[in-house]
């Protein structure tokens, strides 16, 4: 069962994916999706248009199942082997918002667990159009790491997130080029402040542009390993915590 807070903060993101629509970039909750089967590729509700991508592929390690809160869906992001020669950029599934552009700040919010770990979870945060805005990694023991530029090896640890529930917030200040992490959990939150984002220049993202959070394993391989993603938001408006 959720630990009581990040159960609070599931409620309240889902709430701000009912209560911000003139400001939602990309929400998605699984909930229209069918249980055991993969996720419908365009996101139902407001905005219209926002979507999830990933190789074909990967089909077979995303699957929809009942949350362990009762009337709600999670996906599951399974670590299992894949069959045939896919190249690490085709690993990735990617939750891709709408056009916006970059001038104000933008929150990129989500709800996940990291059960039975057994390799690396990487998260990436970008413009949509390959320009990356931070670089996240959960190594099996929980260590979590940031990186500072594409060739980093995720040297700027900033805390352990365990295997249970967490919720992480990116809060992307595009005129500073600057962001902020901040991980909701129940053993203690951990908070990074003004790191340096990836792209150094503001004139190399797009715009308009279409954030987007994106998910990949990387290392061994398990189907008794799985990144179960509850919620996502991506908003010009900061979520209610």
């Amino acid at each position: 069962m959720k630990n009581q807070t990040v159960y609070f903060l599931a409620i309240t993101v889902l709430f701000a994916f009912c209560s911000c629509k003139s400001t939602a970039i990309l929400r998605a909750s699984f909930e229209s999706d069918a249980v055991d089967s993969p996720p419908a590729t365009n996101l139902q509700g407001e905005p219209s248009g926002d979507v999830i991508q990933f190789n074909p592929a990967l089909q077979p390690m995303l699957v929809v199942k009942n949350s362990t809160t009762a009337g709600e869906k999670a996906l599951h992001f399974v670590n299992s082997p894949l069959s045939g020669d896919i190249s690490p950029s085709d690993k990735w599934v990617s939750f891709k918002g709408i056009n916006t552009n970059l001038a104000e700040t933008i929150w990129f919010t989500f709800t996940a667990s990291n059960v039975s770990p057994n390799g690396n979870v990487l998260i990436d945060v970008t413009d949509g159009h390959a320009h990356i805005i931070a670089r996240m990694r959960i190594k099996p023991d929980g260590e979590l790491g940031l990186a500072s530029d594409v060739l980093d090896d995720y040297t700027d640890v900033i805390g352990n997130v365990g295997t249970g529930n967490h919720t992480i917030v990116f809060t992307c200040m595009f005129s500073d080029l600057k962001y902020n992490v901040t991980v909701f959990k129940s053993s203690g939150n951990i908070t990074a402040t003004d790191k340096p984002m990836i792209v150094t220049n503001p004139l190399h993202f797009s715009n308009p542009a279409n954030p987007m959070l994106s998910f990949r394993h990387s290392g061994a391989t398990s189907t008794n390993h799985k990144y179960v993603v509850e919620n996502i938001l991506i908003s010009r408006k900061k979520p209610d915590m």
